[in-house]
């Protein structure tokens, strides 16, 4: 007898997404400190009330310490949970440490109390996370350091105080981490965010990257999650990434993951045998166009069958959100720049200048700047003096090493290398 419910031998059956779990919904936050420790919230609805643009609607606090807050934020309400947890160091944010201080990490290590506090993002997600910073701060001023549960990230103590005293929201990259998932027999890595479904867009991933090339191939999901969170705007059909050594275009495109891992083994990691327990909700794996008929006949190429483009060099895109961003940031905290040089004489300061462009006809074009890197030789009463380090491209007035004043609002970004690493405007905690 024929069985006419046989499944047919060329028919792959696609796994069904599930729901998100809690905290990929709402935004989920652990704070260590020593008040933690002791439950001590006293003062906390005061210092709330004192943050500038919130206006506290209700505080309501059970006789465990647990309880909830409504408050309107830059005209938008929000509902915030909190209670007092067991705490565990994972043994996944001990190999983070790198970007805290020893002494911190020390202490972190002996804390065995959480303070959870949770809430749902609106659709302005960056200024969402900054207000999460800020209420960490009113309730725990000895913030010691915050595990960002959406996010699978140890966040240091100083660099949570540094983000809620600005006027400037953290950046893109905050919100999301890139995780590696390794083979060691293949030598294959699944990359994966965590923290993106927080902010109401799907995570992204890249399936199965040769250990070898990851470095590089990592710039081509972290440039996806950037662009799609800085210009808040999802993906359809296609999106322009950047550009390849040979002059191509970068277009990316996305797969939800239950349709993307259709097209891969499934025994790799990210692969379908990955799925029945975890990272099966709202995730969509990174494919590439590779010319305009593969786009218009949905031709789908998978990142690892062109690993040798992908790591020569390819030339990544900002967003005019993101490089307004870096802006504001670099601007905002260039004192703790110039601090650090004049305590530091050994320590070597980069900074990105803005200039305006030539036009065809020889004018200038105030309009378009060209983000060019200056070596910094001394401050002013006004702003700084630097000397160009590259030459420019479109900028004819100025060539390699000549040395201009510039000021605060001329800057773009900047660098610091000390004795032991580079620091920039977002790490400035560290200095």
């Amino acid at each position: 007898m024929f069985n006419f419910f046989k499944k047919k031998q060329n028919e792959v059956e696609i796994p069904q997404v599930q729901p998100m779990a809690t905290w990929e919904e709402n935004s989920y936050m652990h704070v260590l400190s020593d008040n933690v420790e002791a439950e001590n919230i006293e003062g906390a609805k005061e210092r709330i009330e004192s943050i500038e643009g919130l206006k506290l609607i209700e505080f309501n606090i059970r006789d465990n310490n647990s309880g909830n807050l409504t408050l309107e934020y830059h005209g938008d309400e929000y509902g915030v949970g909190f209670y007092f947890d067991d705490f565990v160091l994972d043994s996944l944010y001990s190999l983070q440490n790198q970007k805290m201080h020893d002494e911190d990490f020390e202490k972190i290590q002996q804390k065995t109390k959480s303070f959870v506090i949770y809430m749902k993002f609106n659709k302005n997600y960056m200024d969402s996370y900054h207000l999460q910073v800020k209420l960490i701060m009113a309730f725990f001023p000895d913030t010691l350091a915050v595990v960002d549960e959406s996010a699978e990230r140890l966040l240091s103590g100083r660099w949570v105080e540094l983000a809620a005293k600005s006027k400037v929201t953290p950046n893109a990259e905050s919100l999301f981490t890139v995780q590696a998932v390794f083979d060691e027999k293949t030598k294959k890595v699944w990359l994966h965010t965590h923290g993106i479904c927080r902010t109401g867009f799907s995570e992204f991933e890249l399936l199965d990257v040769s250990q070898e090339n990851v470095n590089d191939v990592y710039y081509l999901i972290n440039t996806m999650a950037n662009r799609v969170l800085y210009q808040n705007e999802a993906v359809e059909d296609y999106i322009f990434l950047g550009e390849f050594v040979d002059g191509n275009m970068i277009v990316a495109a996305t797969l939800p993951w239950n349709e993307g891992v259709a097209k891969y083994p499934a025994n790799i990691p990210g692969g379908a045998n990955d799925r029945e327990g975890s990272h099966n909700t709202n995730s969509k794996i990174i494919f590439l166009f590779l010319t305009e008929d593969d786009a218009n006949n949905g031709k789908y190429t998978k990142p690892s069958e062109i690993e040798d483009k992908l790591i020569e060099n390819p030339l990544y895109y900002y967003s005019n959100e993101q490089t307004d961003h870096m802006k504001f940031m670099a601007r905002d905290r260039f004192d703790l720049l110039k601090k650090s040089i004049e305590e530091h004489p050994s320590y070597k300061a980069l900074i990105k200048v803005g200039l305006p462009t030539d036009n065809e006809d020889g004018s200038v074009d105030y309009e378009n700047l060209e983000h060019i890197w200056f070596e910094l030789k001394e401050f002013t009463d006004t702003g700084f003096k630097a000397v160009l380090t590259q030459e420019p491209y479109r900028v004819s007035s100025i060539k390699e090493g000549d040395e201009g004043e510039y000021t605060i609002n001329d800057v773009t970004d900047w660098i610091i290398y000390t004795d032991e690493m580079s620091i920039d405007p977002n790490i400035a905690y560290l200095l």
